[in-house]
């Protein structure tokens, strides 16, 4: 089929009104998408620098997770050491209270209290566990990752082993100091504290036989009550001082972690902003663009309605 032959006028309109009507479908979809960057197509370098910021956001979104699972790790590790330093000082005073005891039947009694708050700091350690991690015990360590590359940024969180048992738990053939503990004969209640492998801090326990004690034991009923029992006291307060100094570390890892926390959520935002400059459309400007659009395409109807008359009219000069 032979090419339709359009006048000058007419082809000059309805290139305009072709111009115009791309522009319009343009506009409509970046009002529908919200975006002026929709794909490679419309601009690959802004594009691509968009897809980069975004895949940086959402791995340290990943990374904030893990920073909050952290914190709540930590928090109950000093949730925990809280609640035991509240049983040392119990501890401390029922040592005080048999130290002015003259009756040795009592001061046995009070022995027996005495290792109950030994178990009872045990299991409060056992179970200041969150997420299958326990700082408190077997010198469990964690690390916290803050860059979205695993291992360029991190901060590693060190426990500790308090725990309380028999001597085959504590080790064996040596006593129970206020510098280190390495267990003794016999069955007994006596609370250790390691440090990542480094010293050993002991309490010595009551001795339940009431006879002589073994190396990590006390004879709270015996002679030489009183420079025994002198001697636990200052064994707890060691372990006090060992704790307040751990939950001073603890605290000190936790303000860390919520810094970087926020840190990190700055960065997302950022991030995320610098990625929407570079690919959403200002709506603003887009509705008042759909206006003059409609407007001119209107417009170059009517222009095409005026150049086609001009034809019809040499039609009626023919006729």
């Amino acid at each position: 089929m032979a090419d339709v032959s359009l006048s000058a006028s007419i082809r000059s309109n309805l290139v305009s009104l072709q111009s115009t009507s791309k522009l319009l479908q343009t506009t409509t979809e970046r009002l529908a998408t919200g975006k002026k960057v929709a794909s490679a197509v419309d601009n690959p370098t802004n594009y691509f620098a968009a897809e980069n910021y975004n895949d940086r956001a959402d791995s340290l979104s990943s990374r904030l997770d893990g920073m909050s699972e952290h914190i709540q790790m930590i928090t109950a590790a000093d949730n925990g050491i809280t609640n035991i330093r509240g049983f040392l000082s119990q501890m401390k005073g029922v040592v005080n209270d048999a130290l002015s005891n003259t009756e040795s039947e009592e001061r046995r009694s009070l022995g027996e209290q005495f290792n109950e708050l030994i178990l009872q700091v045990r299991d409060m350690a056992d179970d200041s566990s969150y997420g299958g991690i326990n700082l408190l015990t077997d010198n469990a360590s964690t690390t916290v990752q803050f860059n979205e590359r695993i291992g360029e940024s991190t901060l590693k969180v060190q426990g500790f082993n308090l725990s309380a048992g028999s001597d085959s738990e504590l080790q064996t053939n040596g006593e129970i100091s206020a510098s280190g503990v390495t267990g003794g004969d016999g069955t007994a209640y006596a609370l250790s504290f390691d440090l990542d492998g480094g010293d050993i801090i002991g309490v010595k326990s009551f001795g339940k036989d009431n006879t002589a004690a073994s190396g990590h034991e006390v004879d709270w009923g015996g002679t030489n009550y009183q420079a025994d029992l002198a001697d636990v006291v200052e064994q707890i307060e060691e372990l006090e001082t060992s704790l307040k100094t751990q939950a001073s570390v603890m605290a000190t890892n936790l303000a860390i972690i919520t810094q970087r926390q926020e840190f990190t959520q700055g960065a997302i935002n950022v991030l995320t902003e610098g990625a929407d400059n570079l690919t959403l459309a200002d709506l603003n400007e887009e509705g008042a663009n759909l206006l003059a659009l409609q407007t001119s395409s209107s417009l170059g109807v009517q222009s095409l309605s005026l150049a086609s008359q001009q034809s019809q009219n040499v039609l009626r000069i023919i006729q």
